[in-house]
């Protein structure tokens, strides 16, 4: 078994036989598979498993809240008509790095979380809807960086961009009521819509 990229090697001689680093099923791993109970001397995985799933979800989150930072700011620049390049450069960054943060949140293993698919699909949802405004918003930054405009706030896709970010911000919240008590049973930060 790998855990946190380290092997967890047993005795070949305790039922448990090791193939290239990788810890194979044997006769302890067949009764708890029959029987749901682990064999003598073992603890149950599954707090284990669920705590692990958690942290994991926890490092997309802070890594989602690292991506959203720069936002307020970029767009800042783009309505003044001033650092526009740099404002279109920091919402290129935040679009492509929320559309890997789509993928990954699509890949979680939540299966021993309690309501753990519950808490994938709003998780997937709520960075979905992030990564549509982001996308609404980089369509504007485009436009605007290559010639700006102050009359910004009539324009289709910066309008698009706000709807979305509302219901990006709803979704949030829907996940973060499934969320943060987990996020207490593991000890793991608390958090907020706009941390997301």
């Amino acid at each position: 078994m790998v855990a946190g990229g380290a092997f967890w090697l047993a005795p070949r001689d305790g039922g448990t036989s090791v193939a290239g680093g990788i810890r194979t099923a044997a006769s302890g791993d067949r009764a708890e598979a029959e029987t749901g109970t682990p064999p003598a001397g073992r603890a149950p995985r599954g707090p284990e498993d669920a705590e692990s799933q958690a942290r994991v979800l926890d490092a997309l989150l802070a890594d989602s809240g690292g991506s959203r930072s720069g936002l307020g700011s970029a767009l800042g620049q783009l309505r003044s008509c001033e650092g526009t390049a740099t404002g279109l450069a920091t919402l290129q960054r935040i679009t492509a790095a929320r559309r890997e943060q789509v993928i990954q949140a699509g890949a979680l293993g939540t299966g021993a979380l309690d309501g753990g698919d519950a808490v994938k699909e709003r998780l997937t949802r709520a960075l979905t809807a992030s990564f549509d405004a982001d996308e609404a918003f980089l369509a504007w930054a485009t436009r605007q960086e290559a010639g700006c405009s102050r009359s910004w706030s009539g324009d289709d896709d910066y309008r698009r961009g706000l709807a979305l970010s509302g219901e990006a911000t709803t979704a949030k919240k829907g996940f973060l009521k499934l969320w943060n008590p987990l996020a207490r049973r593991y000890g793991l930060p608390v958090r907020d819509e706009h941390e997301i």
